[in-house]
């Protein structure tokens, strides 16, 4: 029996019609007959768990409430950004410009309402959010008065979720950013967590949240060194309570949020999850963590432009990239410890694409009166027919956070709807959103992409066809959607 059911996606209200097929006899799943027919039939076992798995995800979509987004580094650019687009989003001011989740196949999935977010997080500096989109409005021109004039109730709301962070282990570049009382104070690495874990229960219990969702979008950490307590979670666990942290910032806001059942993104080059005892935790609590580093500007042209010179045969002897860039990431980034956090990420890309490693030098630099923006400028030398050398070069210009906002609520999106699944561990299926993405050797963005169609198209199909055969399921998820 077939039940079609309608339910609302997206900030817009479009609705989608899906089928849900109930269990043979109408049973639950859990009866005798049921369970005899389970045993004999593996088949039916992974068409039914995988009906069963979906309808838990629709009914969540459909009867459960609001979701909360909490932003490490909540009043920094980014953070504020999502904050001002969101509330735009909601009022029907702008366009959803560059959210995956807005288009098939992921639009088919029964994500979260954007009107049902409410979101707060953990800041150092003592501006506010409202004075941190004034500020982005007079430097970096990329919101005027009639918008944040609109926005600016939903900004005091949102400052009111706002908790003081911590500095530890994040080195002298973001220590003197801290301005909100105690941010700097000296504490246990297991005392801050305790801390961290409270500001998202309460949080959670306050606005009555279905599911709360942490993303790192602070500044870049230093390099963090691996010791033998990341090895194992129990290790790391005993060296949380030492009076040195064992770890930075970024992580233990990961250990808090995974202790909590929450879903984890790392949205920066920082260390936060990707540690080997943290993925075990992960693991061990079925809790979904993904990372790291978003990929929104010169490396996300790389991960496009490297596969087009792989498979045409056109060798790369170097690729040479300078960026400019202001804001506060900028200014972090003026320290050469946090800059190599950075330049890891961003240097490793073309190598693996290509299967050998070309020169390849990157170069960050500050200019403060850029504000959010940030140029790339790219030379390409490569060779061709008869080895003749020759030359691609291009220049990228782009606002910094508006590249970044639309894909932190993206990830807000698809972590919360694979926890609905109960799915846990690391998200590989996210990596067309990361420059350097935990459990992901691929970095071409087209096969990265065809990781998220395949894994939303195996969910719509599971539902859309309950009695297709497993040759038939393999051909529906090789399909890739069709252009707008």
């Amino acid at each position: 029996m077939e039940a079609i059911r309608r339910y609302p996606l997206g900030f817009a209200h479009r609705p989608v019609t899906v089928r849900v097929r109930s269990p043979p006899c109408g049973a639950s799943g859990d009866d005798p007959a049921t369970q005899a027919l389970l045993l004999t039939s593996p088949d039916r076992a992974d068409e039914w768990d995988g009906i069963r798995r979906l309808r838990v995800g629709w009914d969540l979509a459909k009867d459960s409430g609001k979701l909360g987004l909490w932003l490490i580094g909540a009043t920094g650019n980014v953070a504020t950004t999502v904050a001002v687009g969101l509330a735009a989003l909601r009022r029907g001011l702008h366009a959803p410009h560059g959210m995956m989740t807005e288009r098939p196949p992921l639009s088919g999935l029964p994500l979260r309402n954007l009107a049902d977010f409410v979101i707060g997080g953990h800041e150092i500096a003592g501006r506010t959010a409202l004075q941190a989109a004034e500020s982005l409005m007079r430097d970096s021109r990329i919101f005027d008065r009639e918008l944040l004039d609109n926005v600016a109730p939903d900004l005091r709301a949102y400052q009111k979720n706002i908790k003081t962070g911590c500095t530890l282990g994040c080195g002298p570049a973001i220590t003197r950013l801290a301005s909100r009382d105690h941010a700097n104070a000296r504490t246990t690495a297991r005392a801050f967590v305790d801390r961290s874990r409270k500001d998202l229960r309460d949080f959670r219990r306050r606005h009555k949240l279905d599911r709360v969702v942490v993303i790192n979008v602070a500044s870049t950490e230093p390099r963090f060194a691996a010791k033998k307590s990341h090895a194992n979670w129990s290790a790391l666990e005993k060296a949380l309570l030492n009076k040195t942290s064992p770890l930075p910032a970024s992580s233990l806001y990961a250990i808090a949020a995974i202790e909590e059942g929450m879903p984890y993104v790392n949205f920066t080059p920082s260390l936060g999850g990707n540690v080997t005892a943290i993925r075990q935790l992960a693991e061990l609590r079925g809790v979904p963590i993904m990372g790291a580093d978003g990929k929104t500007g010169e490396t996300l042209l790389k991960s496009v432009l490297a596969p087009m010179f792989r498979d045409r045969n056109l060798p790369i002897d170097s690729w040479v990239g300078h960026n400019v860039l202001g804001n506060g990431d900028g200014l972090v980034l003026d320290s050469a410890a946090n800059k190599s956090s950075k330049l890891d990420t961003k240097n490793g890309v073309i190598g693996s694409i290509t299967g050998y490693r070309p020169q390849v030098r990157t170069t960050i630099e500050y200019v403060e009166s850029l504000g959010d923006w940030k140029t790339a400028w790219d030379h390409v030398h490569f060779r061709g027919f008869l080895d003749t050398r020759m030359t691609l070069q291009f220049v990228w210009q782009g606002c910094d956070s508006i590249l970044a906002a639309p894909l932190v609520l993206d990830l807000a999106r698809l972590a919360d709807y694979h926890a609905s699944m109960n799915r846990g561990g690391v998200m590989t299926h996210l990596a067309c959103y990361f420059k350097s993405p935990m459990g992901v050797k691929e970095h071409a963005f087209g096969a990265q992409v065809q990781l998220l169609v395949d894994y939303a198209s195996h969910d719509l199909d599971t539902t859309a066809k309950p009695n297709a055969t497993p040759m038939q399921k393999n051909k529906s998820r090789s399909r890739t959607p069709r252009k707008p």
